[in-house]
């Protein structure tokens, strides 16, 4: 069911190792096996450095996370630095507490809008990645589906904790958005009233199903992410891309 969807880590997750030796963290990652990672910033390195770091450890760009006011009023030079990295997918990653609210989602959505054109200019695609806030009871009222549906140019970076938080299935927005779900966030949920992040495979996200659809869905890549790590972040990332390859070969196998 993986094998021709990549599997990355999110580098959000490994935020302090990064800030204490982003090359180092990166060595770490390609060590476990991780085919790709998505940034979350560059440590104060250049494009350019990161991507013949990247290409010695012949990890790939799965895309970068890029705040909402860069996209907005410094789209050209994020765009250059994307083609000087190697990367070709651009996410809105997060929107501040005081951005939600209809007049600022209505705003977001036309930004995206007029972004996905000069995006595509370069080969590159836009996405937005949600969390919570964005999803009502219903699919098709939510201001995440209002966003999506603004432009189908624009691309859908699920978060299957955050859909399940709110109660949603992640399958059901797999299927409605299928190929504009080219990156997928994988993460687990703890069985406590917490509902932290967790290691995959030892939470309540029934992962399996999720992983059974990607390939209808036009998946390209599962990325690991963990908001907040009761182990070491390393030693948890590790252990999640454990339990995707068990998974695997496990399918590779029926």
């Amino acid at each position: 069911m993986m094998s021709t969807i990549g599997v990355g880590v999110q580098l959000y997750t490994l935020r302090n190792e990064c800030e204490k030796d982003f090359f180092k963290t990166l060595e770490r990652v390609a060590g476990i096996g991780y085919e790709g990672v998505e940034l979350a910033g560059l440590y104060g390195r250049r494009p350019d450095e990161v991507k013949e770091k990247l290409d010695e450890l012949e990890l790939e760009v799965v895309g970068h996370h890029i705040p909402f006011e860069r996209i907005e009023q410094d789209l050209e030079q994020v765009i250059y630095e994307q083609m000087k990295l190697g990367n070709t997918r651009i996410v809105c990653p997060w929107l501040p507490p005081e951005m939600r609210n209809k007049e600022s989602y209505e705003r977001v959505a036309n930004v995206l809008q007029d972004a996905v054109g000069k995006c595509a200019e370069h080969g590159m695609s836009i996405s937005y990645h949600h969390h919570d806030f964005e999803l009502e009871k219903e699919m098709t009222n939510s201001t995440l589906a209002m966003i999506l549906d603004r432009d189908d140019r624009i691309q859908a970076e699920f978060d299957i904790y955050w859909l399940e938080r709110a109660g949603h299935n992640p399958v059901d927005w797999l299927k409605a958005y299928k190929r504009r779900t080219s990156v997928v966030h994988l993460k687990d949920r703890s069985n406590d009233a917490n509902e932290d992040t967790v290691i995959l495979g030892t939470g309540n996200i029934a992962i399996q199903k999720v992983l059974e659809q990607g390939p209808d869905s036009n998946v390209k890549w599962w990325v690991v992410e963990q908001d907040e790590c009761q182990l070491d972040p390393i030693e948890s990332v590790s252990r999640s891309y454990r339990y995707l390859r068990k998974i695997e070969m496990k399918n590779n196998q029926s």
